[in-house]
C-alpha cells in the first residue's frame, strides 16, 4: 500500500484488533492504483477515484464495495484530523453503483434468464453437459433449496402440469425452462465437444435417476464453481441465491400487478423454523428483521429493472 506506515495508523486507531485483517485486505485493493499514481488515493481528484472504484468494485460483493467506501470516507477524514499533509475531496464525492452490480446478478423475468442461459452456454439441442447446468439454475429461479437440489429426481418432473413434485411441495416450472429439463430427463450421454469443431464425442451420463446427474454423481458445489467459471467470461454474475431472489419476487411481482397483496411470512417463517436456539424475544425481532429484508430486497428489485404496478405510477 502506498503510504503504508500512515494508513496503519489509520486502521489501529479506528477499528479493533479482530477487524484490521480485513479492513488492510479491503484497503490494498487500491494499492495498484495508488502505484500507478504515485500518491496516495486520498489526495486523488474524484476523476481518478471514480474509475478505480468502479473497476474493483466489479470483482467484489456489493456488500464488500460499501464496507470499502465507508472505509475510505472514515480515512480521510482521519488523516484530514491529523493534519499529515494535503487531503483531496475525492474520497467524499465517490459512490457506488450498486444497481449495476445488482442487474447483472439478478434476473427480471423467467424470459431475461433464458436469454442469458442462451447467451453464456450451449443450447439444450447441443446435449452437452450444459443442460445439468442450466437446468440447475431453473431449479434456483422455481424456488428449489439448494440443498434439495441433488434430491430431485427425473421421475419428479411433470411435462404435463409443468411442474416439479418434492418432499410434499410443488415448484412451478415456467415455459421458458420446459426443454431445459426435457432434454436432461432424456439424456442417457452428453455430448463432449472438441477443440476441432468437426469432431464430435459422446460420454455415457453416470447411473441412476438424478436430475442433475452429470458424467459422474451430483456435486452441486462442482456444478455451481463449473456456472461461475462461465459467467466469469461473461458480463453477467448470477449465482444460485441471486437466481432464487428472482425467481421468488418475479412470483410476488405478478401477484402485485393482479392487485394482490405482497406477503413474505411463508418465507420468513421458514427461515425461522431454521432458528432452533432461539429465545422467543430473539425470534420475534429475527422475524421483523427478516420480513424488512425481503421487502427491502424486492423493493430494489423492482427499482433496479424499472417494474412498477399501477399504483407506484400514480
Amino acid at each position: 500500500m502506498f503510504n503504508n506506515e500512515q494508513k496503519m495508523a489509520f486502521v489501529e486507531a479506528s477499528y479493533p484488533e479482530n477487524k484490521r485483517e480485513e479492513i488492510v485486505g479491503l484497503l490494498e485493493l487500491f494499492a495498484p492504483y495508488e502505484e500507478s499514481w504515485n500518491s496516495d488515493l486520498i489526495r486523488q481528484p474524484i476523476t481518478r477515484l471514480q474509475p478505480a472504484m468502479n473497476e474493483i468494485a466489479e470483482t467484489i460483493s456489493v456488500t464488500k464495495a460499501k464496507a470499502l467506501l465507508v472505509i475510505l470516507k472514515r480515512y480521510q477524514k482521519w488523516t484530514a484530523s491529523q493534519s499529515t499533509g494535503a487531503v483531496g475531496s475525492g474520497v467524499l464525492l465517490l459512490k457506488i453503483d450498486t444497481d449495476s452490480k445488482l442487474r447483472s446478478s439478478m434476473v427480471s423475468s423467467p424470459r431475461q434468464l433464458k436469454l442469458i442461459l442462451d447467451e453464456v452456454f450451449e443450447s439444450p439441442e447441443r446435449e452437452t453437459v450444459d443442460c445439468v447446468y442450466r437446468s440447475l439454475l431453473w431449479l434456483a429461479y422455481i424456488g428449489v433449496p439448494k440443498n434439495l437440489a441433488p434430491m430431485i429426481t427425473t421421475e419428479e418432473v411433470d411435462f404435463y402440469e409443468m411442474m416439479i413434485r418434492h418432499d410434499g411441495k410443488e415448484y412451478k416450472i415456467p415455459a421458458e425452462g420446459l426443454k431445459d429439463f426435457r432434454k436432461l430427463c432424456e439424456l442417457d450421454t452428453f455430448v463432449f465437444i472438441h477443440k476441432n469443431p468437426d469432431y464430435e464425442q459422446r460420454r455415457p451420463r453416470a447411473e441412476g435417476n438424478q436430475l442433475l446427474r452429470g458424467h459422474a454423481s451430483v456435486s452441486v458445489e462442482k456444478i455451481s464453481d463449473a456456472i461461475y467459471k462461465r459467467f466469469a467470461k461473461s458480463k453477467w454474475a448470477l449465482t444460485y441465491e441471486s437466481v432464487s431472489d428472482s425467481g421468488l419476487f418475479y412470483e410476488k411481482y405478478e401477484l402485485e400487478r393482479f392487485g394482490l397483496g405482497v406477503s413474505f411470512d411463508e418465507e420468513t417463517n421458514e427461515r425461522l423454523a431454521e432458528m432452533t436456539d432461539s429465545s422467543e424475544s430473539a425470534r420475534k425481532s429475527s422475524l421483523y428483521k427478516i420480513r424488512s429484508r425481503y421487502f427491502e430486497k424486492y423493493t430494489q428489485w423492482k427499482s433496479i429493472f424499472n417494474l412498477y404496478t399501477d399504483d407506484s405510477e400514480d
